[in-house]
């Protein structure tokens, strides 16, 4: 579905500057019409009411009819982007965290959108997001160290690219294991909140900081994971992930 914008010089206003947009989300309101959710020339969300577009292209054979979404309401959305952004009841869309940005991508990719220079500084930059991931650790490790706090044994985490998995070369006492990559998504929750955590009386906050963990973790993998590995040493118990013929490491070490 394709819409365009009725007055000229509010849209230029608005700075939207297209003939025509594809419409991400159909939605009714509560006064009977319809609003349209769009991404303008920066891949931000816009919501149009019906009175201010024309629709020029009525196909809708890639939505689905989500009115859970919408508080019962009638709302019809991309079906590609809803599967995309893992959307459940009470949730919207919405692509302002690295997590959604990084995931929406494949529908940006297939509908041929102008990718904007900010949006591949951030969603589509490595660097970008393992910053990210550093910093996150840099509060995130004293706060699982202060468990171990008077004695002489540490944990701490790590996040980095490493060798491919056929390269490694095990030594006595080591292992290698391929997981299912099925249950990638669970097993990488439960890795990261087996070992992020501080004492007890911190454990709703332990919950918070190992799902920001996932995310940052998680908004790597635009495509469809591969593989999936765990990989222990004496020193290092590691979650090892394949995407696109590249090797992630999270490393759950311990010194002392």
């Amino acid at each position: 579905m394709k819409i365009r914008i009725k007055n000229k010089e509010k849209a230029i206003l608005a700075k939207l500057y297209k003939e025509e947009y594809r419409v991400v989300a159909k939605q009714e309101d509560l006064g009977g019409g319809y609003s349209y959710l769009i991404f303008n020339e920066n891949l931000q969300e816009m919501l149009l009411k019906d009175n201010a577009v024309e629709i020029i292209d009525d196909d809708m054979s890639d939505m689905i009819q989500r009115n859970d979404l919408w508080y019962g309401r009638n709302f019809y959305v991309n079906e590609l982007l809803v599967n995309l952004l893992q959307l459940e009841p009470g949730s919207h869309i919405s692509i302002g965290h690295i997590w959604p940005a990084s995931k929406a991508f494949r529908y940006f990719e297939k509908y041929n959108y102008e990718i904007p220079d900010h949006y591949k500084n951030t969603a589509l930059n490595e660097k970008y997001k393992m910053n990210l991931i550093e910093g996150f650790l840099m509060a995130i490790n004293p706060y699982i160290e202060r468990k171990f706090i008077g004695g002489n044994y540490f944990e701490s985490f790590e996040f980095y690219k490493g060798k491919a998995v056929f390269e490694i070369e095990l030594k006595l006492g080591e292992s290698l294991t391929e997981l299912d990559v099925v249950e990638y998504k669970d097993l990488l929750k439960s890795f990261i909140e087996k070992y992020l955590h501080g004492t007890q009386h911190n454990e709703e906050n332990s919950k918070m900081f190992a799902g920001t963990f996932f995310v940052l973790i998680d908004s790597f993998f635009i495509y469809d994971i591969t593989r999936i590995f765990s990989y222990k040493t004496f020193y290092n118990n590691c979650f090892v992930v394949e995407h696109q013929n590249e090797y992630y490491y999270l490393n759950k070490f311990w010194w002392g």
